[in-house]
């Protein structure tokens, strides 16, 4: 990609009507596999806004909150081979792994008050600054369920078709909390012979091809977390 095409490419997304003001308030880091994930409400800004953590992980997989309400799933997560820690979610969404190549994300949303569909909102707010953010490195993405993703659902963030992030949500009558992870590395194959394992435990088939990682979507081998939170820390987008 020449220098004037990847220009053109990094220009801020356009957010949907409606869509909240979306900018990084904290970069953090996981410290230890059982380390219990967080919700962090502290950085709740003014309505209409939303607040996104940038985190470095653990290697461990998480687990939805739905899921994690049924003991004889989470039995059944503990005893596949190879499991190097086990976490609860605590927001929606299936299994997430995480490691020294997957980069954590967290946002929460404070809706206007006048705002519907305040899931719908958040996800249109995020998906604006994703496609931002993504920019940055050349690359196009678009918001939809990828068949075959890891932790599949309508928020997927995929570029050509295939998964980059996946986010899940909880949503109360004040706010809107995102957790979510992005392969940046290439996904090792012991990462994925965890997700195909976890998923199928839920009927779920994870197929490898249906997904990417940024340094393989940009062709920047060697892509590594700390350069994306670097470059991603100052991004932000406007309300639509």
């Amino acid at each position: 990609m020449s220098a004037e095409q990847l220009d053109a490419v990094a220009q801020p997304a356009p957010a949907r009507p409606g869509a909240g003001a979306v900018r990084v308030a904290e970069v953090t880091a996981e410290s230890a596999v059982d380390e219990l994930p967080e919700l962090p409400l502290h950085l709740a800004g003014e309505p209409g806004t939303v607040a996104v953590q940038l985190r470095t992980t653990v290697r461990r997989v998480a687990v939805g909150a739905g899921l994690a309400r049924k003991p004889d799933l989470l039995a059944a997560v503990r005893a596949l081979p190879g499991l190097p820690g086990l976490a609860t979610s605590p927001a929606g969404g299936t299994f997430v792994i995480g490691g020294p190549g997957w980069m954590g994300l967290c946002a929460v949303g404070v809706p206007p008050p006048e705002r519907g569909m305040p899931l719908d909102w958040m996800n249109d707010s995020l998906g604006a600054w994703f496609r931002t953010a993504l920019a940055g490195f050349g690359v196009s993405a678009a918001t939809g369920r990828v068949e075959g993703g890891w932790c599949p659902g309508f928020s997927d963030v995929a570029v050509d078709g295939r998964k980059l992030i996946g986010l899940g949500y909880r949503v109360t009558r004040d706010w809107v909390v995102m957790r979510g992870m992005m392969a940046v590395a290439p996904i090792a194959e012991d990462d994925m012979d965890l997700l195909i394992a976890c998923h199928r435990l839920i009927g779920v088939e994870v197929v490898p091809a249906a997904n990417t990682s940024l340094a393989e979507a940009a062709g920047s081998p060697g892509l590594g977390v700390d350069e994306v939170i670097e470059r991603w820390r100052d991004v932000h987008t406007s309300a639509g």
